[in-house]
């Protein structure tokens, strides 16, 4: 079953204002109550300490979602990779800019967002976990290495199984990434190839790790038919 009908993205930071002015450097838009838009998913700014990136589900039926097997500890789910997720039986207080996140229009320069990515030791034991909460199969796919993606409309989740130590990474894929990519350059963000021996002027596809404990990817990639 669903989690909820609302979901959005926590980042714990040491000042809201300055990382609101730093997302809506990268194109995101303000709607009020410290939370930042894509036009996909909402990024929404807590000060204090916490796990970033997590998801928060409003609307939940926690007597449900227990019945139905899932792990749920003082309001909290945790994927076996460690994506916290937590859960409110609140109403949400602001609605989701879509229907549908895979066909949802995009409003940043970073182009369209594909996914929250992450890197795990057994993609089955991962999905098995996204799947009982609700996320159906988009696409599963053997190589380079086992990977897939999964969506519950609400939300996109990637997964990758892969030896890499990485953060979870909020994608963004847009055509001309590459010439986004080098305005960022050119405006002080602090973009990383993402294989050391990458050449730095190769901008297909960069890293950028904010101040705010964020990563992103930045793809060169057309996902305009939610393909991934």
């Amino acid at each position: 079953m669903k989690l909820g009908n609302y979901v959005e993205i926590l980042n714990y930071v040491d000042d809201t204002a300055a990382a609101g002015a730093y997302y809506e450097k990268l194109g995101l838009a303000a709607l009020g109550g410290d939370v930042y838009t894509d036009g996909r998913y909402h990024l929404h700014l807590l000060p204090g300490r916490g796990a970033n990136p997590s998801l928060r589900y409003f609307g939940c039926d926690l007597d449900a979602l227990r019945g139905s097997g899932l792990d749920i500890v003082d309001g909290t789910l945790t994927s076996p990779a460690g994506i916290q997720i937590l859960l409110s039986e609140d109403p949400p207080p602001r609605e989701l800019p879509h229907d549908n996140v895979a066909r949802a229009q995009d409003i940043t320069r970073l182009g369209k967002f594909g996914e929250l990515s992450a890197f795990i030791p057994d993609l089955e034991v991962e999905c098995a976990f996204w799947e009982a909460a609700g996320y159906d199969v988009l696409g599963k796919y053997s190589m380079p290495s086992p990977w897939g993606i999964w969506c519950d409309q609400l939300f996109l989740i990637g997964l990758h199984q892969d030896d890499v130590d990485e953060p979870f990474a909020i994608c963004h894929f847009a055509p001309d990434m590459k010439e986004v990519n080098a305005q960022l350059l050119a405006e002080g963000f602090d973009l990383q190839p993402f294989e050391s021996g990458d050449l730095p002027a190769d901008l297909t596809y960069q890293k950028l790790m904010t101040p705010y404990g964020i990563l992103f990817y930045l793809f060169t990639g057309d996902i305009s038919d939610a393909k991934p």
